[in-house]
């Protein structure tokens, strides 16, 4: 059975200095994702179910792509960073962070944003953000 507490217990946390520093990395591992993911489609590869779409190119099955194994290492890097990416194709992604009253919330940064100025509540999403500062980090 799945531990959340203890999950939660060892998520990493960033700092808002941490995360804004994070950015150049994170843009380019972003810019990385959405180029496999348009190579992979235009071959007829669903990079999200990692599935061969019906028709896309011919093939209905079979070994995954060169493209999709890249796309998977990129992801499971950002995963280890602890970073959460919550939309590959847009580019949001979460920062956890923990508050100065202790409290666990997201730091929200989406490209094309100069910097990370935001944040939500862990059960809320990016269109709940508000920004930093409306809140004592």
């Amino acid at each position: 059975f799945f531990d959340f507490e203890h999950y939660i217990e060892k998520r990493k946390h960033f700092s808002l200095d941490e995360a804004r520093a994070l950015l150049p990395w994170i843009k380019g591992k972003l810019d990385a994702i959405q180029k496999l993911f348009g190579k992979l489609e235009a071959k007829g590869f669903d990079p999200l179910t990692g599935k061969w779409t019906p028709k896309g190119n011919g093939h209905s099955e079979g070994p995954p792509p060169s493209e999709y194994e890249c796309l998977m290492r990129i992801i499971a890097e950002v995963d280890m960073s602890g970073v959460l990416i919550r939309n590959f194709i847009k580019g949001i992604v979460d920062f956890p962070h923990i508050t100065v009253q202790g409290k666990e919330v997201c730091l929200c940064w989406i490209v094309g944003e100069e910097t990370v100025s935001h944040w939500h509540n862990l059960t809320e999403r990016f269109m709940d953000r508000v920004p930093i500062i409306k809140m004592k980090l």
